[in-house]
């Protein structure tokens, strides 16, 4: 099905926004310059339905650490609660954990060198930290080879943050700087809430999935809200579609050009997008569809450390949004092809 849409002409926004002429989604009168754009569910986040940990038993208890190693066989259809980690080691080519259920629990999974790492069905609700292994679902390093993380579910409680330390945490953390610390990955179907860091004299470093730059792949189809920094800190060669990012510091901090399909933004406390900048070279982030459903008094991009321009295909946008905050480094711009009002 198509619809004739007026679109308002490509904008270019160096500072705070002014009052740009939008488009009304929901009455779209005939106007002089139109265009054919089929409508279709690439306007619209859609939160997926996430499946259920399918466990042998309804009772839910502590269980010893598995050490995990190159021979210990997978995880599968446990229901947890009340414990300080589940996995943690090193060396283990294709290990799976999938269908666990787990309540009042600390990290479930940290390792090191986990090539095929398979995370399916897996929920962790009231999750709380531990005072030295931190926090979060996964936590690995040191390579992934091709790993799948797919239905997956992990709720914080605010009462256990994680301690005020120079480490970082996340649901999701892929992390290392090392030649080893490689990988493709692929994260669908999730929903990760309240991923904090109690104050102190450190940076409050938790986001909902992190990634360093040596590993690539794709986040689709989940939202994370709540997060002391970053819902997604991105510094891979990664594509995000269909997300929906509310409560955190920063939407996205992107670390490197990027592309991505549909991100809607809430209300994050400081700004939608950070775009890290570099002294020798301009990068650029390219968004197909940008809903900024939040607070449009918090500008939706600011570039750091170097030129970052935000190229945004389709803004789906409040009145008054402010595009590029008043501090972006300095010759960063945002330019929006085509912008309609909520």
């Amino acid at each position: 099905m198509f619809r004739t849409l007026v679109f308002a002409l490509p904008l270019t926004a160096l500072g705070s926004s002014a009052s740009v002429p939008t488009v009304s989604l929901s009455s779209v009168v005939a106007a002089p310059v139109t265009v054919a754009i089929a409508t279709t569910a690439a306007t619209t986040f859609r939160m997926p339905s996430i499946a259920a940990p399918q466990v042998s038993s309804a009772t839910c208890k502590a269980v010893p650490t598995i050490r995990l190693t190159d021979s210990t066989p997978g995880v599968s259809k446990l229901c947890i609660a009340d414990g300080k980690i589940l996995v943690n080691g090193r060396d283990a080519s294709g290990f799976v954990m999938q269908d666990v259920k787990a309540q009042r629990y600390g990290p479930l999974m940290r390792g090191e060198n986990v090539p095929n790492l398979q995370v399916r069905r897996v929920s962790d609700t009231q999750a709380r930290a531990d005072a030295a292994l931190g926090l979060g679902l996964v936590n690995v390093s040191n390579g992934i080879g091709k790993a799948v993380f797919r239905d997956l579910v992990w709720i914080g409680d605010k009462d256990h943050p994680a301690i005020n330390s120079d480490d970082a945490w996340g649901a999701i953390t892929l992390k290392g700087k090392d030649a080893n610390d490689v990988g493709t990955f692929e994260i669908s179907n999730f929903d990760f809430q309240n991923l904090f860091m109690a104050p102190g004299s450190h940076y409050l470093n938790v986001d909902g999935i992190s990634t360093e730059a040596g590993y690539s792949g794709t986040i689709s189809n989940g939202r994370v809200l709540n997060a002391s920094d970053a819902c997604l800190d991105i510094k891979g060669n990664v594509r995000v579609d269909n997300v929906y990012l509310a409560g955190c510091r920063q939407g996205i901090k992107a670390w490197t050009s990027q592309s991505h399909g549909l991100v809607e933004l809430g209300t994050n406390r400081f700004v939608g997008i950070i775009g890290k900048g570099s002294k020798t070279a301009t990068r650029t982030i390219t968004i197909d569809v940008l809903i900024a459903s939040g607070d449009p008094l918090v500008p939706l991009f600011r570039a750091e450390d170097g030129v970052v321009n935000l190229h945004i295909k389709r803004l789906i946008a409040k009145q008054g949004q402010v595009l590029n905050s008043s501090t972006s480094y300095s010759g960063s711009k945002v330019t929006v092809d085509q912008r309609l009002a909520i």
